[in-house]
């Protein structure tokens, strides 16, 4: 029996808190020394070969230099390797050992193994009283669960075309390996930074996952996408309680590219009274993986289906909410997911090429071109136009981030965002006639817009008519033909009227949290409700809120 426990305790994941409930308060574990030594020197290691494997390229070239792949080099290699391991098998021995000795592990782990034997909602409570190490957190929804998921169409729209000649293929492979090569070492990190910001700020992570656990009845849930990634997500279900008015629509959030739903925007739809589901990228969190475009496509696509399979969320009463780069997932899901209820996107931007290429040297723009196309290929403008439903976009008046020039709000590429989704739905009114003068409209303030308006005489109540009417004379789809026949100046009142109607301004830079007071859901062309307040594209600061 000894035997057994010891092996559990060798084997076993970290333990970091036990939750408050109703019979205890709160416990932050405490290891012993003997363990405290094992899981730190273990924790060094893990993150020396990630550190390695990301700088590979630099790695491999100072051994070459350092004459290491010799004979005496790779013996020397070698004993280095074998001290390493002795120090691990060490560490792993003493962690046992101190774990053995501490009766909260010994509980966790035995309520572990029976959660393990046999899952369900009755195994799960204990075992929801700890955090953990989530790669040991048992599986509660898997792809392979979902009937005929296999032969669902998925839809994709940057793959590659395969009719290349040999000739082609051998002038830009080099690029390729290169882009390649960068984008699988240092380029997807700095992408994503916070795949490395998370080892710094974890206990930040684990105090925000105790507040949505503890004090607002959240439930963590663990899901396997279909390239067999671990997504961590948390539920905040308020369906059925009388002080959340909106519980019953869910909000899906997409977080940005160094957010985690312990920390990011999953706070706005919150404090606004919505039921919300909460997941982090890839390699983010205690999700597994790595962010590159098809990975965080699985996986939002596995949290829409636990959604609609698991927690029984209808399709309208489901809002995507995407911030930042998380526009590329939401506007994904948006496209393989149409009946959703709507799509709010925030602070984000049509293609990630110009930003990247406006950090970079301008020698390297062919190599940062072909390593974007071909490995970080986050293309939301063409999937946002895909999707017919209702969307709004919140804008950032002085965002350092998305625009080429910080703060400045002419190169906002959330501007170019809303010019592509305009011109898709409406070819006939946002066209190029009226984008020039679009455009001057969305890199003024708010009095310069006001003034644009009152030139142009554009008037709500008309624009919204004649929506409606060619919606109930011709269906209410996209791209919508209306216009055809209109005058410059109509078709310019127009535009300006759906630029209004579908982004709206909030006085900030990029990282401050949208106020919920802002969380107000798109509408449909053709319904007045609301229409004003969700769109007037009135620049709102903190201090007016």
């Amino acid at each position: 029996m000894a035997a057994v426990s010891f092996i559990k305790c060798l084997l076993g994941p970290r333990l970091i808190k036990i939750y408050a409930s109703s019979e205890r308060n709160a416990i932050s574990y405490v290891p012993s020394g003997a363990e405290k030594f094992g899981d730190g020197f273990l924790k060094l290691i893990n993150w020396s070969l990630q550190l390695g494997f990301y700088t590979s390229p630099f790695v491999i070239w100072v051994l070459h230099k350092k004459n290491y792949f010799g004979y005496d080099g790779l013996q020397s290699l070698m004993r280095f390797t074998a001290i390493c391991s002795f120090l691990c098998a060490s560490s792993l021995v003493a962690r046992a050992f101190g774990r053995l000795s501490n009766p909260h592990y010994i509980k966790f782990i035995n309520h572990l193994e029976v959660a393990r034997v046999n899952y369900n909602s009755i195994t799960k409570k204990p075992l929801s009283q700890y955090d953990f190490e989530f790669s040991a957190w048992p599986v509660d929804y898997d792809a392979k669960e979902i009937q005929k998921d296999s032969d669902k169409p998925r839809i994709f729209i940057d793959e590659e075309r395969n009719n290349r000649s040999i000739t082609e293929i051998a002038r830009v492979l080099p690029c390729r390996i290169l882009g390649y090569m960068f984008a699988h070492t240092i380029g997807i990190r700095l992408l994503y930074p916070g795949t490395i910001i998370q080892h710094f700020i974890d206990p930040h992570l684990v105090e925000g996952r105790s507040r949505l656990i503890e004090e607002l009845q959240g439930e963590r849930y663990k899901l396997m996408s279909r390239d067999e990634n671990s997504i961590d997500c948390i539920a905040v279900d308020r369906r059925g309680k009388s002080q959340y008015s909106n519980g019953h629509l869910l909000v899906i959030c997409c977080e940005g590219n160094a957010g985690f739903y312990e920390l990011g925007m999953i706070g706005t739809p919150l404090e606004a009274g919505y039921s919300v589901l909460g997941w982090n990228h890839p390699g983010f969190g205690g999700s597994s993986g790595t962010p590159f475009p098809r990975q965080d496509q699985n996986a939002i696509d596995i949290v829409v289906q636990f959604a609609l399979n698991k927690l029984n969320f209808p399709a309208e009463h489901i809002i995507i909410y995407g911030w930042s780069i998380g526009g590329f997932t939401a506007s994904w899901a948006a496209m393989n997911y149409p009946n959703i209820r709507g799509v709010m996107l925030d602070a984000t931007f049509d293609h990630v090429l110009p930003l990247a290429a406006n950090v970079m040297p301008s020698s390297w723009k062919s190599i940062v071109a072909t390593t974007v196309k071909h490995n970080l290929n986050l293309n939301v403008a063409d999937q946002l136009i895909k999707y017919s439903g209702p969307i709004v976009i919140f804008r950032r008046t002085r965002d350092e981030v998305i625009a080429l020039e910080p703060g400045t709000l002419s190169s906002n590429r959330g501007n170019d965002l809303l010019i592509k989704l305009l011109k898709f739905r409406f070819p006939h009114i946002v066209d190029h006639t009226t984008i020039p003068t679009l455009r001057a409209f969305l890199n003024t303030d708010t009095a310069e817009r006001e003034e644009m308006i009152r030139n142009l005489e554009v008037s709500h109540d008309p624009c919204i008519k004649q929506l409606k009417q060619y919606a109930i004379e011709n269906r209410n789809s996209f791209p919508m033909r209306v216009g055809q026949s209109w005058s410059e100046k109509k078709k310019m009142q127009m535009a300006s009227f759906l630029a209004s109607r579908h982004m709206l301004d909030f006085d900030s830079t990029h990282c401050t949290p949208l106020p919920a007071e802002m969380f107000r859901l798109p509408q449909e062309i053709g319904y007045e409700a609301d229409s004003v307040e969700i769109s007037d594209f009135a620049e709102i600061s903190p201090s007016n809120l």
